[in-house]
């Protein structure tokens, strides 16, 4: 539909004719093709719209505008061929400026197109809903109404992160070939900080000290960071400039790498690399597709041993660089078929591969593939078991404490040669020592889901220690008091003698328990903060998957076209809206119109 010039739209109601769509002028009631420069024509010599546009602006001095607006089928309370009565309505720039706020902050948090307001059904929407009211257009949408919402917004994370008891800095991008790097502060909720540019002169630790400072040294008890080459020098520079600050790797990035790492083996490579040939095939060519499906169905193997129904079709090969459950689905979906597949190896009217045949009836290929999929399974289900929102520190040990017990027990029946064993082995100690540091020790003591439960080494404990000694010191606390205070809890004594204190930590989060239940201990304060870090990175992973949505979505393709630094306040915007519940300053009206408001809706409610 032809955009039609600055203003114009509000003076025509959309009407549909003889099947065509027309436009109606609200003052004379003649009908208009939908053509922009004839619209306009007509206007200019409407003499109706002449005597109504030289009506004096109202006493206040503002720009309002009353439009006559026919009555008709689609309007509320009309009747079909009443058009002989016209309404009166009304906005005046306050209640435009309001509404327009209201419009673009739902575009923004919904991840609608910015250019929703130039839909001609959208627009038909807003004239039956208020006839008066002209929608922004896109250019409004994009420039200066994001403009203020994104002010709007960064004032409530700046109020968030001032109301916080701990705040967390989490940053992601030093690990990845790209210029810009992601702060996100976790007050516990994530909230996107901003996006700053590495620069060759600014060193990561640096960096991280400089963010600390401008999101408040004071508040901030930890920076969760993704693995780079100057990481660990970063981390201790850090500590020594903020020694109640600890420094925490990314578990899930961690856990990713130790899967990556095993996946990598040769022995496993090439095993993927033999299911691979299999699935494709079987999948590439049609007629063993088809016989696959039906014999899965037919001869019955429509459910595994333990009653689940199996797939009819293989599922594609994993691609490079994929997600870690692709690997796992292939080889688990070669299982699933395992009996079909072999079948179609012995069978002579089955044109298979010699080399697919061959590796189809080799046993060896399917203990291999079984435990492959065991080994890849049991590490790369703890990538998604760490990301979860309501995880915190205290569950990376338990869960390193897991994938060591586990991936020793997985690795004699797997087909890595011993060479390849040793290092496996070798990567999850490095995965532990990246994704387990003193403050992680603090939080599985503080934990009162393990309180008791001697799984830390005395190293660690000594650790945990010293961390919560530091952030004692920090927040003005008798160190001697909150030791005190950690010995009754670690006893189970004083406050924590009876049992019902202790069924209550299943039902909220440690954090919560502490600062409900344990107030009036001195080491609460220290172990809410501890137990509020999140244990990875993954809202600068989620802040980086919207960046790539919304530039999909906002480049030329809808015509919005937005640069850089827009789309990043887009997403601010977005992200920060979803994570901060809506107040009610938000749905409150402009304050000229609380009154005028309350009457009306006191009025029709009678």
């Amino acid at each position: 539909m032809p955009r039609l010039q600055s203003g114009v739209w509000k003076h025509f109601t959309p009407a549909i004719k003889d099947g065509r769509e027309t436009f109606m002028c609200n003052y004379c009631s003649k009908t208009n093709s939908k053509n922009a420069t004839k619209m306009q024509m007509h206007l200019d010599k409407c003499k109706e719209y002449s005597a109504f546009s030289q009506r004096s602006p109202g006493a206040d001095g503002s720009s309002s505008a009353s439009i006559p607006v026919p009555s008709s089928s689609f309007l509320p309370g009309a009747t079909p061929g009443d058009g002989g009565h016209f309404l009166i309505d009304s906005v005046d720039q306050g209640s435009q400026a309001f509404a327009d706020e209201c419009l673009a902050r739902a575009v923004y948090a919904t991840g609608s197109p910015l250019t929703l307001t130039d839909n001609v059904y959208w627009r038909r929407f807003f004239s039956v809903l208020r006839p008066a009211y002209c929608p922004p257009t896109r250019h409004a949408v994009s420039l200066h109404l994001l403009d203020c919402e994104f002010e709007r917004v960064s004032g409530r994370v700046r109020r968030a992160v001032a109301e916080a008891d701990c705040v967390a800095l989490v940053c992601g991008g030093w690990a990845e070939p790209r210029d810009v790097v992601d702060y996100v502060v976790s007050t516990p909720l994530p909230l996107f900080y901003k996006s700053a540019r590495r620069t060759e002169r600014a060193s990561v630790g640096e960096a991280l000290k400089e963010a600390i400072g401008e999101v408040g040294a004071q508040r901030v008890f930890a920076v969760v960071t993704e693995d780079a080459p100057e990481m660990a020098e970063a981390w201790a520079q850090v500590e020594e400039a903020f020694p109640h600050v600890s420094a925490v790797g990314c578990a899930a990035f961690g856990i990713r790498r130790l899967f990556d790492e095993i996946a990598g083996q040769p022995s496993l490579r090439a095993l993927c690399r033999r299911a691979e040939q299999v699935v494709r095939c079987v999948r590439e060519r049609r007629a063993l597709a088809d016989t696959f499906g039906h014999w899965q169905t037919t001869k019955m193997r429509s459910h595994d041993a333990a009653g689940n129904p199996v797939s009819a079709v293989l599922p594609a090969p994993a691609p490079s660089g994929s997600d870690w459950t692709s690997a796992v689905t292939m080889l688990n979906g070669l299982l699933e078929g395992q009996a079909t597949l072999r079948e179609m190896a012995l069978s002579p009217t089955v044109d298979v591969d010699v080399s697919v045949r061959a590796t189809l009836q080799d046993p060896a290929f399917w203990k291999g593939v079984a435990g492959g999929r065991n080994l890849l399974y049991l590490v790369g289900s703890r990538i998604d078991h760490v990301r979860r929102e309501e995880q915190t520190l205290s569950a990376v040990v338990e869960t390193l404490g897991q994938l060591r017990y586990h991936v020793g027990a997985e690795l004699p029946g797997s087909s890595l040669h011993a060479g390849e064993q040793e290092a496996v082995l070798a990567a999850l100690e490095r995965c532990q020592e990246f994704c387990v540091r003193p403050i992680h020790a603090a939080a599985y003591m503080l934990d009162p889901k393990h309180v008791g439960q001697q799984t830390l080494s005395g190293e660690q404990v000594n650790g945990a220690y010293f961390v919560i000694s530091n952030i004692s010191h920090h927040l003005n606390l008798d160190q001697g008091k909150v030791l005190g205070s950690f010995a009754r809890f670690s006893a189970k004594e004083g406050l924590w003698k009876g049992g019902g204190i202790w069924s209550s930590c299943r039902h909220v989060s440690p954090s919560t328990w502490w600062k409900g239940l344990c107030s009036s201990e001195p080491l609460s304060s220290v172990a809410s903060a501890i137990l509020q870090i999140p244990p990875t990175a993954a809202a600068c992973e989620a802040l980086r998957s919207r960046l790539t949505d919304a530039g999909s979505r906002c480049g030329g393709a809808d015509g919005a076209g937005l640069s850089p630094e827009r789309l990043e306040k887009l997403v601010a915007v977005q992200m920060n809206l979803k994570a901060l519940e809506p107040s009610d300053h938000d749905f409150a009206s402009p304050e000229s119109q609380e009154e005028e408001v309350k009457i009306s809706f006191e009025s029709e409610t009678q």
